[in-house]
């Protein structure tokens, strides 16, 4: 495999489960529920009026230019309400009972952002709402370092569903703002290496997407090391190892009198560790840390 690919993970289960998507749910975006939005593209087709059956695109104010008509606003309408204002539009003295149909050609106005730990991070446009999975399938795969992901999502999101943090200018009352957005967690590990799929919730049209390989959780070493402080908690770490991360020990610290303070659903519970014997070789007597631990390496008596 190529080292840059192997970067990357995509479980069996995850292509087993985006190969199933088409059949176990629903189609996305259907067009009559689609809200048009700027820099859309619309296909507009009149029956037996080749002049009238035109490729339009939406313009930055919501509107397109149609032949006789002039400029119609259709920004927020559904491709159907298009459908039906031109029918009637044009059936006022230019075609008798025009048979008009209206279709998106090109979805250019509702975007997520995505980047951090993936394969091609970048703006993306969408017809409609997908689940994580198949935006991480769209992304070409996640870092195998990638353990969190965080969801920035608009509460307020108009037909021009643009990312909050690439939307320009002055923003008008009621619009989106850094206010009115709220933070979606997901644990990748849960959902990539368990298959939980409940972590697969739906990405929005203006969602902003952050991979990380932190988890948000910390651990916390004390007492006589050389950099002591909180730290980013990883899975599988040992707390002979959470030292070493910490710059190691000091000169003055006891490794045979380690403590770890554990909560266990409301009790603190005390751990003693003699990291002397686990460096001798004794791995087996080593400690997984947990978020939420206290190290705590004392000073020597001598």
């Amino acid at each position: 495999m190529h080292p840059s690919i192997s970067k990357y993970i995509f479980p069996p289960f995850l292509i087993i489960t985006l190969l199933c998507l088409p059949f176990l749910s629903p189609a996305l975006g259907e067009e009559e529920a689609y809200q048009i939005g700027r820099e859309d593209v619309l296909e507009i087709s009149v029956w037996q009026t080749p002049d009238l059956s035109k490729t339009v695109a939406v313009d930055a104010k919501g509107n397109i230019s149609y032949p006789f008509l002039g400029t119609l606003s259709v920004s927020g309408k559904t491709p159907k309400e298009v459908q039906d204002l031109l029918k009637v539009k044009l059936s006022e003295g230019y075609v008798k009972d025009p048979q008009v149909s209206v279709s998106v050609k090109e979805y250019n106005s509702k975007k997520i952002l995505v980047f951090g730990d993936v394969a091609q991070p970048g703006l993306y446009k969408l017809k409609g709402s997908l689940p994580v999975l198949e935006v991480l399938f769209m992304v070409s795969g996640v870092k195998q370092s990638a353990k969190r992901m965080t969801v920035i999502r608009p509460v307020n999101v108009s037909e021009d569903a643009v990312p909050l943090s690439m939307a320009s200018g002055k923003r008008k009352k009621g619009s989106q703002s850094e206010e009115s957005a709220k933070a979606l967690e997901v644990n990748l590990i849960s959902l990539l290496a368990k298959g939980d799929l409940s972590q697969n919730i739906s990405i929005h049209p203006g969602d902003t997407i952050y991979v990380s390989s932190a988890t948000g959780e910390k651990y916390y070493v004390l007492g006589k090391v050389r950099k002591p402080g909180p730290y980013e908690w990883v899975e599988d770490l040992t707390v002979l190892e959470a030292i070493k991360l910490a710059d190691g020990a000091a000169e003055s610290a006891a490794l045979n009198r380690i403590q770890i303070r554990r909560n266990r659903g409301g009790n603190e519970e005390l751990i003693r560790l003699n990291v002397v014997d686990i460096m001798k070789g004794k791995k087996k007597d080593d400690v997984i840390v947990r978020p939420g631990d206290v190290i705590i390496v004392p000073e020597s008596w001598i």
